[in-house]
């Protein structure tokens, strides 16, 4: 009897989950922040999730001692009371942060209780937008041209000096070009680079022990073939030094490179600063706009659940509206060549070494 089906095994993952809310929703909320939030594109800072965390156990405290509810049991005045009563709330801009940050936890939440009423939707309308919940960003075809032009641009000279552009170029290769998130990068592989004739590269999840191969933009080659070359590498391909292959680049470090170089990729319209968000973004839009579909946006992109493939769609479609383009021009205009891509399917970074 210890054979259960899949969907008898995802609804006991499901009750575990929204038992876990309900019993520690401290611990719950760590983990939201730690893997899920990351899978949805927040991207967190160790700092950002220390301080949410901290946001998140005082308005437990304020439920517990104020109203005698759990979490699970707040409804919209328990929320309201939180946001009009709390000292931490005085503040304009610490009450919209305490709102976006209750929004996100009850949306995951709900997420894992499909059934739970969520007192958010009540609380918060969709027109009272917090200011620092900004719409996804994305760059142009034309604009994702110029900005593969300069990262495949080898006329820097292979010195000391360059190296950490070079370094920088094949990174942001890595987030236009195959949909990389920078803490994924960090922890990359060289052999997760195939070399066969259909090339690919095989992205590992941060904080999982699963991976996906990568749909890599042809221009993207260019870049990251020039540090391979350059690092001589046979471990991490972002290795912290010569000497120490077997650790990567300090984080921080490693994108004070990147952080200049994306200064001079600010080719999006408005003259908003490119992010290593907005590459990643970028390339999800590159497999809509060449009809890859939900499929191959949840797989390439590394994305758990489909859900989080209609947002990202969801997004795209609003900005294509924001930016008063057509879907239709978008896919006419994309120059991607990814419509020859194969289907969608897991690999490992050991059979993509073999």
């Amino acid at each position: 009897m210890t054979n259960r089906s899949p969907r008898l095994r995802a609804a006991n993952t499901v009750y575990k989950r929204s038992l876990l809310w309900a019993a520690d929703p401290k611990t719950a909320f760590h983990r939201w922040l730690e893997k899920d939030a990351y899978e949805e594109g927040h991207n967190f800072s160790a700092k950002t999730i220390a301080v949410y965390t901290s946001m998140w156990a005082i308005f437990i405290a304020h439920l517990r001692t104020f109203r005698g509810k759990s979490i699970v049991l707040a409804d919209e005045e328990d929320i309201r009371h939180f946001l009009d009563q709390a000292h931490v709330c005085k503040r304009v801009e610490a009450r919209q942060r305490y709102a976006l940050l209750l929004r996100r936890a009850y949306a995951a939440l709900q997420q894992a209780d499909p059934d739970f009423v969520n007192p958010t939707e009540a609380t918060f309308r969709p027109a009272t937008q917090p200011a620092d919940e900004k719409p996804m960003p994305f760059l142009l075809p034309a604009e994702r041209v110029r900005v593969f032009a300069l990262l495949c641009d080898t006329s820097d000279p292979q010195d000391q000096e360059n190296l950490v552009r070079i370094r920088a170029k094949a990174m942001c290769a890595l987030m236009l070009g195959a949909g990389f998130k920078p803490g994924q990068a960090n922890i990359t592989s060289v052999n997760c680079v195939g070399h066969g004739r259909e090339r690919f590269i095989v992205a590992p999840q941060c904080g999982t022990m699963t991976s996906h191969r990568a749909l890599v933009h042809p221009a993207a080659w260019p870049a990251i073939d020039r540090w391979l070359a350059l690092s001589g590498s046979e471990g991490l391909m972002f290795p912290g030094a010569p000497s120490d292959k077997e650790h990567p680049v300090d984080y921080a470090r490693a994108f004070i490179g990147a952080k200049k170089l994306l200064a001079d990729l600010g080719t999006m319209a408005g003259g908003e600063r490119v992010s290593p968000q907005t590459l990643r973004n970028s390339y999800g839009a590159s497999l809509l706009e060449d009809g890859l579909g939900l499929d191959a946006v949840r797989e390439y992109m590394g994305y758990s659940r489909m859900e989080f493939a209609r947002r990202f769609s969801h997004a795209h479609a609003a900005w294509c509206r924001r930016s008063g383009l057509q879907q239709s021009t978008i896919e006419s205009t994309s120059s991607n060549n990814l419509n020859n891509a194969p289907p969608p399917s897991s690999e490992s970074c050991h059979d993509a070494s073999d």
